[in-house]
């Protein structure tokens, strides 16, 4: 145990000292309620084009993304794969205002990634989706108000946007997580991802282990808990997985960065029933509101997203 305690603390350090790219164009000051500059790198906003078809959270596992993003003040969007990261990036909230202030808001827009860009016949000219893929209400939020004739001329094209990533914050929703198709509770095998991530945090650790029904509890001496860790792999990092899961209903906890370093988080009793099923999702209990000082880093869009045709 202790030293399974180690390697974890090994990881939320090696996770939350990595090295930033340089982001605050402009510093937020103290009192401001979000905490993260401006992205100085040049990022993109387009327009879902019609081929696309409906802008959906299936990629990211969420069932109704219209309702997701209304429990907050949220829009939805979609991002090119080099900011998607495999899913990594799935329920990070963003700010996006355009650089061009004439014809734009000066808020901008604020939106949930729900899904990558998907696969579309581009026309030419369009920019390959930029790095966010906004729906027209996403889009309109960018501007001022009178100016829907200039929103409309840049229906098929990219408009250049400065974005930094903010809290997110869920009203109705406690921090979920859904069980991934491949996962087969007979042979041990788990992958979840999470689902309405509150706050502005990385998950950097995660554990499962049998939970004791308290009346069992009460017959006989508690025994240690035996904690489970899972891994993430590198094609599919929003993905946590074990091919050891214990039988049984299993409790859950995990580790997310918080203020400079990483905060445990334990889901009170079973998270997942004895006969948990592949595909759905259970409530932890748990509502993460943790600001993180090192999650303002414009690495998330790292690698090149243009797919220029």
């Amino acid at each position: 145990m202790a030293r399974l305690l180690l390697v974890l603390v090994l990881a939320v350090a090696a996770a939350v000292a990595q090295p930033l790219p340089a982001c605050a164009s402009v510093a937020p000051s103290p009192s401001s309620l979000y905490r993260c500059g401006w992205c100085s790198r040049r990022s993109t906003a387009s327009i879902l084009p019609p081929d696309a078809g409906a802008l959906t959270g299936a990629a990211c596992g969420y069932g109704d993304p219209a309702e997701l993003a209304a429990d907050g003040g949220f829009h939805i969007a979609a991002v090119g794969a080099g900011f998607f990261r495999g899913g990594q990036a799935c329920g990070a909230c963003y700010q996006l205002r355009c650089r061009d202030r004439s014809a734009c808001s000066e808020g901008g827009v604020k939106v949930i990634v729900v899904a990558d860009v998907p696969k579309v016949n581009r026309t030419a000219g369009v920019v390959g989706g930029g790095k966010f893929l906004l729906s027209k209400d996403a889009f309109a939020a960018l501007t001022t108000a009178g100016h829907s004739g200039q929103l409309a001329s840049l229906v098929d094209t990219a408009v250049d946007v400065d974005f930094r990533r903010i809290p997110c914050m869920y009203n109705s929703k406690n921090l979920a997580v859904r069980v991934e198709e491949t996962s087969n509770r007979d042979k041990g095998h788990l992958a979840l991802c999470f689902l309405y991530q509150g706050g502005q945090t990385d998950i950097v650790a995660v554990e499962v282990a049998q939970a004791v029904l308290r009346a069992a509890q009460s017959a006989a001496a508690p025994s240690p808990t035996q904690w489970q860790y899972m891994t993430r792999r590198e094609e599919s990092p929003g993905v946590w997985r074990t091919s050891r899961a214990p039988a049984g209903p299993l409790q859950l906890r995990l580790v997310v960065t918080a203020g400079s370093g990483g905060k445990w988080l334990r889901a009170d009793g079973a998270v997942f029933p004895a006969e948990w099923q592949a595909g759905a999702v259970y409530d932890t209990g748990l509502r993460v509101t943790d600001v993180a000082a090192r999650t303002c880093s414009c690495a998330s869009a790292s690698g090149d997203d243009d797919e220029e045709e």
